[in-house]
């Protein structure tokens, strides 16, 4: 080999591939991408489905091997579009074909389009070579953004693949040819956004009525259609509730407030298999419409991850209130859920997740059932089992809205109860419920001897038909044992499958006696939970009225009984009780700046002067300067140093201290910080407690209840 050639061969490596090299076909597999918009064109669109059947005889006329007959490919697209549950990829030899994406808008990124994500892995293995479209790169992406028009450019770009229209073959390595695929990007993204503007108008009106406008539905609903449009496709309205599914959502809360937590409820649903079954027949287009389609599933239908459930205890769908970007409608469908079930589970959703034993708490008395008056529609106090609190809330969470009761539930129980075990009295029914107690054990055990003596009869029976089998060439006869076989193991079945008789001993009864006779002193060693339970048995609710320093008990006993308890709560020193609400701020903004002293105060008789000084401060507040004259302080003789030794000691509130001495409360603190004298601890951090006084007890004829 001379210079010449060797130089030739050098050229020859090092030069680049021309633009036809860079457009050949055949080149490595070909993929054949095939999509449409929706669900309606992949019924109703033959000649968009037909040209996907045209795309592999023109991929076979390009030069790709492969076994795959263009009649065979239209016929498999013709049972898709039937709804047929078929493979929607078919490959062989050199040829792919791809239609998972069918029904599926050009707008969706790659993780909700099955289709795409399977070209990407193919080409980024490189395993495709060509890309095989019915129309230009709107078939790809029809991204607004632009954002995953250009990423799929990019990607055939960096791996020189080829892109076959029926206009011709572009490369995007080709300057020329990336031009004229980013041209169809960006005309699709500007047809997308002129589209978009015009059907957003339409979509607004129709969800200010309500109406349905293309979210995901939620669980437990299903979409009215109140007609058709000229294209097929449907017109819907509101949503309506879908039995099936609502029964699925009602246990899955019901599991969330019986568990108090969102995980070991998951851990219960899973362990059951509960999942929402598939759509009837009839309802096939909910299945893109409603969210289940985001679920995981199997064979049984759409399962319940703990995602899933979190998102159903905080989804206010579910209790009848409508939600669409800042459309919101209250009452606007019927309710899936009871409201009370949904703020029991929308509570524990929620809180702020703890760990190790502070995770759950034992329910406090009365849980469940106060209720609070002091608004046009009772509400539920929720019970804060782990703060040991009470907390009137609304239904609908309001970010940075003050509850208008948090209190303490040592404030409320130990009167609520105190009056409970008074009115209750067992001890003359002891006698009475322990001998119904004793005929009820004795039925029952009576009852299980019947059962035992049924079930040998029936085992004897199937064991002497049994005896007959083979006995007689009569093919009739040998049926009729059969038959008769099968039924006595069904009712023998039956039989274990019944639940066994409660058992009770000597024992159990003096249990019981006891308990009923020693209610009023033993209370408290019994568990909360047990507590809780007898007062639900017996209380159908307590209604609350109240204000800052008064609290109105009604007890409302499901007889009919009526107890009214007056409840003086004290001022207390912690800050979740002390809450700024919004028409105190707006008061102190109008008084502030130039009211006296005394008018601000009086205004606010439960708040120290500092505490409105730092409120008015963060609220940026300010107020008009007056100079105040300076009093020379008053030196403290021994004598009074003694008597505050003596005082400090004692019982005596420093209040009733600094009277005597005829100081201040700061000054008195001050010294005795300076003297090194320290209370006892149990003044120190004495709990204040509440004082309450029956009021009239009213018997009425019939019960009365929240519903």
């Amino acid at each position: 080999m001379n210079l010449e050639e060797i130089i030739q061969r050098i050229r020859a490596t090092r030069s680049l591939p021309s633009d036809e090299d860079l457009r050949r076909l055949p080149y490595l597999k070909a993929f054949v991408y095939g999509r449409v918009s929706s669900q309606v064109q992949v019924r109703e669109s033959r000649e968009s489905i037909r040209d996907i059947a045209k795309l592999v005889m023109k991929v076979k006329q390009d030069g790709y091997k492969s076994n795959l007959n263009p009649d065979e490919v239209e016929k498999w697209l013709a049972s898709i579009q039937s709804g047929a549950d078929v493979n929607r990829v078919i490959e062989d030899g050199d040829i792919i074909v791809d239609c998972q994406d069918l029904g599926l808008s050009g707008s969706l990124g790659e993780d909700k389009r099955p289709g795409l994500a399977h070209l990407r892995r193919r080409v980024e293995s490189g395993e495709v070579g060509a890309v095989y479209l019915t129309e230009g790169m709107s078939r790809l992406s029809r991204d607004r953004d632009r954002v995953l028009g250009y990423k799929l450019l990019k990607l055939l770009k960096e791996h020189q693949c080829r892109i076959r229209t029926v206009e011709g073959v572009y490369n995007p390595a080709i300057p020329h040819d990336w031009h004229h695929l980013a041209e169809d990007v960006d005309s699709s993204a500007e047809e997308m956004k002129t589209s978009g503007i015009r059907m957003g108008a339409r979509r607004w009106d129709k969800a200010a009525e309500g109406k349905h406008v293309g979210s995901p539905v939620c669980p437990g609903y299903i979409v009215a259609i109140e007609g058709r449009k000229r294209d097929g496709s449907f017109v819907f309205g509101k949503w309506k509730l879908y039995s099936p599914h609502q029964a699925v959502v009602i246990q899955a809360l019901e599991e969330i407030v019986k568990q108090r937590s969102l995980y070991r409820a998951f851990q219960v649903l899973w362990a059951r298999h509960l999942v929402f079954p598939f759509f009837g027949e009839g309802l096939e287009y909910m299945q893109t419409r409603s969210a289940l389609r985001f679920y995981h599933k199997d064979s049984t239908g759409y399962l319940i991850s703990y995602n899933a459930l979190k998102g159903l205890a905080t989804n206010l769908n579910l209790v009848g209130i409508w939600q669409w970007r800042d459309v919101l409608i209250v009452n606007n469908h019927d309710p899936a859920v009871p409201v009370d079930l949904f703020e029991q589970a929308y509570e524990i959703a929620t809180s702020p997740k703890r760990k190790g034993r502070a995770a759950y708490a034992e329910p406090m008395e009365w849980a469940g059932q106060l209720y609070c008056y002091d608004h046009d529609e009772p509400r539920r106090v929720s019970a804060l089992n782990r703060e040991r609190r009470w907390a009137c809330r609304s239904s609908i969470p309001v970010p940075f809205e003050a509850p208008c009761l948090q209190i303490a539930d040592h404030f409320l129980t130990p009167p609520l109860t105190r009056a409970f075990l008074e009115c209750l009295d067992l001890t003359p029914h002891a006698e009475a419920i322990l001998e119904k107690l004793k005929s009820e054990v004795s039925q029952n055990n009576l009852g299980d001897s019947q059962r035992r003596k049924r079930e040998a009869e029936i085992k004897a029976h199937i064991a002497n038909l049994e005896r007959y089998l083979g006995t007689s060439d009569d093919p009739e006869r040998e049926e009729t044992y059969w038959r008769l076989i099968s039924e006595e193991k069904r009712q023998l079945e039956l039989l274990r499958q019944k639940p066994a008789a409660p058992k009770a001993t000597p024992l159990d009864l003096d249990r019981v006696a006891q308990f009923l006779e020693n209610l009023d002193r033993e209370w408290e060693r019994y568990p909360s939970r047990l507590r809780n339970r007898l007062i639900k048995l017996l209380i159908d609710r307590v209604e609350l009225r109240h204000d800052v320093s008064h609290i109105e008990a009604v007890i409302c006993w499901k007889i009919g009984l009526k107890q009214a308890v007056n409840i003086r709560r004290p001022a207390t020193n912690f800050a979740k009780e002390k809450v700024w609400r919004v028409e105190e701020e707006n008061l102190l903004r109008m008084l502030w700046p130039s009211s006296s002293r005394e008018a601000i105060m009086a205004a606010f008789p439960n708040r120290t002067w500092e505490a409105i000084g730092q409120r008015a401060g963060r609220l940026k507040i300010s107020r008009q300067w007056v100079r105040v004259a300076i009093q020379k302080s008053r030196r403290w003789t021994n004598e009074e140093k003694e008597k505050l030794r003596e005082l400090y000691s004692s019982k005596a509130s420093v209040d009733d201290i600094a009277r005597e001495l005829g100081r201040s409360r700061g000054t008195v603190i001050s010294m005795a910080h300076v003297m090194g004298l320290s209370r006892p601890k149990e003044l120190r951090y004495r709990r204040r407690e509440p004082a309450w006084e029956p009021i009239t007890i009213k018997l009425f004829q019939e019960s009365s209840s929240l519903s």
